[in-house]
């Protein structure tokens, strides 16, 4: 009987072999002559098993290197003050693009999925910000609806709009005339984490408030939401174009 590839997922510190099990609902790794083995539920996907590797990240590398040192939290993005000149980086999803700029009529768009071309009628950093921040909305516009559709199903409720915004101190809202409301900045965050804050809002349709009734119904289609929460509670900060 031939056994089947286990999948793989590559950090920036180390590679996760991941093995399926029949264990419900949460995900444990173990170190085996050096290696990570995460232990993963057959039904979970992978976007959430690569979240939760994110969150636990420091406390694998500081396994893998036996020290006892407190773990430094690394960013995905820089956290120095952005020149929007070619080069830079930015996250995107589970992607980073790198910047590139240039002059002439306004115009953005990925190529290769690598890199953002930025095109502005004069080399100016607040007009590649400004064409920045157009580009993500109507990344976030798409996607968002896509993830919704996805997951309203799971939740039993649909939204009747959906709006993308700006806050600077939420990610989410949800109205109790059924509008859900999403930050755009999120989409420089994991898929996974981008996945838990829809559900978040989707589930407020049921419940609008925070009591033991909606986090049931959000641990129950989002079993990895507390570590996308920590996710966002360590790196939320660094999210954003300002």
């Amino acid at each position: 009987m031939t056994s089947q590839p286990l999948d793989v997922i590559e950090m920036n510190d180390f590679v996760a072999t991941i093995k399926r099990t029949s264990r419900k609902g949460s995900v444990g790794f173990r170190l085996s002559s050096g290696k990570v083995v995460i232990l993963a539920p057959r039904d979970i996907p992978m976007s959430q098993i690569r979240l939760i590797l994110e969150s636990k990240s420091h406390i694998i590398i500081d396994k893998l290197n036996n020290k006892n040192h407190p773990p430094s939290q690394a960013s995905r993005v820089p956290s120095t003050k952005r020149a929007y000149v070619s080069g830079e980086k930015l996250a995107y999803l589970d992607s980073e693009l790198v910047l590139q700029v240039s002059q002439g009529g306004f115009s953005t768009q990925v190529v290769d999925l690598h890199n953002i071309n930025v095109s502005v009628p004069a080399v100016n950093s607040e007009w590649v910000r400004n064409a920045l921040i157009r580009w993500y909305k109507l990344q976030a516009q798409k996607h968002i609806a896509q993830r919704v559709s996805y997951f309203a199903p799971m939740v039993g409720a649909w939204p009747k709009a959906i709006e993308i915004k700006t806050y600077k101190a939420r990610w989410g809202s949800c109205t109790s005339k059924g509008l859900v409301q999403f930050n755009w900045k999120i989409m420089m965050a994991p898929s996974a984490v981008v996945d838990s804050i829809v559900v978040h809002e989707l589930c407020h349709l049921l419940h609008m408030h925070h009591g033991p009734d909606f986090w049931a119904q959000v641990v129950r289609v989002f079993p990895a939401y507390q570590d996308a929460k920590q996710w966002l509670k360590d790196e939320g900060h660094h999210l954003g174009l300002d």
